[in-house]
């Protein structure tokens, strides 16, 4: 098994009104859940959790087309 440990930090400047996240994360097959787990977290502590269902699903598509 492959422990991924992945850190979100501020990119900055951060744009006016919002924040920046960056994620890099290795060419594993457990990168798409990090993702899923990056962006849903995200979106919980922004109250948009009506948009985490539709946004895990964008994820997994987008880190799978890189793999």
């Amino acid at each position: 098994m492959t422990t991924v440990t992945a850190t979100a930090t501020p990119v900055p400047p951060p744009p006016p009104g919002g924040e920046s996240y960056r994620l890099a994360l290795p060419n594993t097959a457990s990168a798409a859940k990090v993702a899923r787990d990056f962006v849903t977290s995200l979106l919980g502590l922004s109250r948009h959790r009506d948009l985490v269902d539709d946004a895990r699903l964008c994820v997994t598509e987008v880190v799978g087309y890189f793999r």
